[in-house]
């Protein structure tokens, strides 16, 4: 299995290069790693960058049809993204508000623009059984959960708690929270009801212990918390608990290696995505930190990327790219062979898309 995947990454690298030649209608609508006849693994379904997108019915990548004349709220610098219910939610650390992109009513509308709750740098997204929406605020400092009418239900984070909360994750099952503090380099996990429960690490190099972490995300299969410690450039794995289990990555500018390491996310079949901010790529691990594929590369075009930070997989195994600079969110489908099996009209379409 490690053998056909590494074939992939050399597969996925030469048809980057092609990508990198052909025409923009090209780029825009079909992206897929690696490109047929080899098996595919990745393809890119969607583009979202705000009001524009879903200006004329059928949302995606559709534009205002007046000329420019219609004023529209786009993103200006996202970072964290998550997805429930056709609805998909964006942080914008510049706007200091979530957009919230309905894909089935075709509208955007906004979390944390009212006084009540009001958002000064949201950073990133989580939900709980409820369906409660939780972010985590930089610079106010807390974590804030809203209904979903838009107002907050709960807070976390007394008065300095938190130094710089950031990347926030939910077990579920378990009703646990768990919180990023980058300038304290720890992770700090809560009941839902706001019990400290659990301090995690320290600033360090040593297993279980971190410098500047920042993302965090959750193995849906055995509640792992898989966590991007950035400036130690590497990913950390620990159990539901806060029991370090693993590590792998370092710095350096080879495949496999990390520069800047954000988003982490994991799939249906526990590997394990990590996207980094410097070679504006996203890797792809298995749960022993091997590395299966890779993808990116610095650019404007779909499949390329620009200071790459939030990572999000939902139960179908879509993945939800955030870009700073690209001002965008872009979504590709992994194409593992259940998925297939489960949609094979879906897998149609992507393979003849022009």
């Amino acid at each position: 299995m490690r053998q056909i995947w590494m074939h992939v990454v050399w597969v996925a690298f030469i048809s980057l290069m092609m990508n990198g030649c052909g025409t923009k209608e090209e780029q825009v609508n079909r992206f897929i790693i690696p490109a047929p006849p080899e098996n595919p693994r990745i393809a890119h379904v969607a583009t979202y960058r705000g009001e524009a997108d879903f200006a004329k019915k059928g949302g995606l990548d559709t534009f205002i049809g007046d000329g420019g004349l219609t004023m529209t709220r786009n993103l200006n610098k996202p970072y964290g993204v998550a997805a429930r219910k056709n609805k998909v939610y964006v942080t914008d650390t510049a706007q200091g508000v979530v957009f919230v992109f309905d894909t089935i009513l075709n509208k955007v509308t906004y979390l944390g623009d009212q006084s009540s709750g009001k958002l000064a740098s949201p950073i990133s997204i989580a939900f709980d059984a409820k369906g409660l929406v939780y972010v985590s605020d930089a610079k106010l400092k807390r974590v804030y959960a809203y209904d979903e009418n838009g107002s907050v239900v709960k807070v976390f984070g007394l008065k300095d708690e938190f130094y710089r909360p950031t990347g926030i994750a939910i077990n579920a099952d378990l009703g646990l929270l768990y919180v990023t503090d980058t300038l304290q380099h720890n992770i700090k996990m809560y009941t839902l009801e706001g019990k400290l429960v659990e301090t995690i690490g320290k600033r360090g190099i040593e297993d279980g212990e971190f410098n500047y972490p920042t993302n965090l995300g959750i193995d849906r299969r055995n509640g792992n918390l898989i966590v991007g410690d950035t400036q130690n450039f590497r990913v950390q794995i620990f159990d539901k608990n806060g029991k370090f289990l693993s590590r792998f990555g370092k710095i350096g500018d080879k495949a496999g290696m990390f520069a800047r390491p954000k988003g982490v996310a994991t799939d249906s079949e526990g590997n394990i995505y990590a996207a980094d901010a410097a070679f504006n790529n996203i890797q792809i691990f298995n749960d022993k930190g091997e590395l299966l594929l890779y993808f990116g590369g610095g650019g404007t075009d779909v499949g390329r990327f620009n200071l790459p930070s939030g990572l999000y997989i939902d139960e179908e195994d879509r993945l939800y790219t955030t870009e700073g600079f690209n001002a965008r969110v872009q979504v590709f489908q992994y194409l593992s062979e259940n998925w297939k099996k489960k949609h094979p009209e879906e897998y149609k379409k992507i393979l003849e898309a022009k």
